[in-house]
């Protein structure tokens, strides 16, 4: 995304790129596309740099839209000028801040949902979701690779065998919502699962005993 793009169909000034519809649009646009359904709200957009417009993979957007976020690349967190100014460090440091809990909040919806279509019920849909959340950021480094509806089915399917309710037809019902093969979700979880007990995730009480 080199320079100002328009939305393709307000012709506003954009603020994400969806791959999935090969659209620029702005944040009203997207949220009302996006939170069309649960269907069209799994679509992975990538976040406009608000100084420079750049589209990269390190700020991605799920879910069924988003209030604005004012998001800079790396090259822009870099600049001289914001090295000078601590307020606004200050302020990039929050502003990244609240780009990461809204993400994780979107997240954990995805997660609910698909919780309840696998049959979790309900509040063990959410009390999973939380337990996938969780275990999911603190093993983040190494789930980089994994692609977000991968790593997010993972960990739920982590949680979910916690929780003694790993039946196949769970597990199809998983692949069915998340869009995720179910043979990528297995290794995903796996590789989680060592990432897990190595950082000691498995083995907090506090943590899990709510999915149980």
């Amino acid at each position: 995304m080199k320079g100002r793009r328009r939305c393709e169909l307000c012709k506003g000034t954009a603020a994400v790129y969806c791959e999935a519809d090969a659209a620029f649009l702005c944040w009203p646009c997207d949220a009302g596309v996006h939170g069309a359904n649960f269907l069209v709200a799994r679509h992975l957009r990538r976040i406009a740099c608000a100084e420079c417009h750049v589209l990269d993979d390190d700020r991605i957007l799920a879910g069924a839209g988003s209030p604005p976020i004012r998001s800079l690349c790396r090259s822009c967190r870099r600049s001289p000028q914001e090295e000078t100014s601590s307020s606004d460090s200050s302020s990039c440091v929050s502003t990244a801040d609240s780009e990461s809990a809204r993400r994780g909040v979107q997240e954990e919806g995805i997660l609910v949902n698909w919780a309840r279509r696998m049959g979790l019920g309900d509040p063990g849909s959410r009390r999973c979701a939380a337990a996938a959340t969780r275990v999911l950021r603190a093993c983040s480094g190494k789930m980089m690779a994994t692609p977000l509806r991968v790593a997010l089915a993972a960990a739920l399917w982590f949680a979910a065998k916690r929780r003694g309710t790993c039946e196949g037809a769970r597990l199809r019902a998983l692949e069915a919502c998340s869009g995720a093969p179910a043979k990528l979700i297995v290794v995903a979880e796996s590789r989680l699962a060592r990432a897990a007990r190595r950082a000691r995730v498995g083995e907090e009480q506090e943590g899990w005993a709510e999915c149980r």
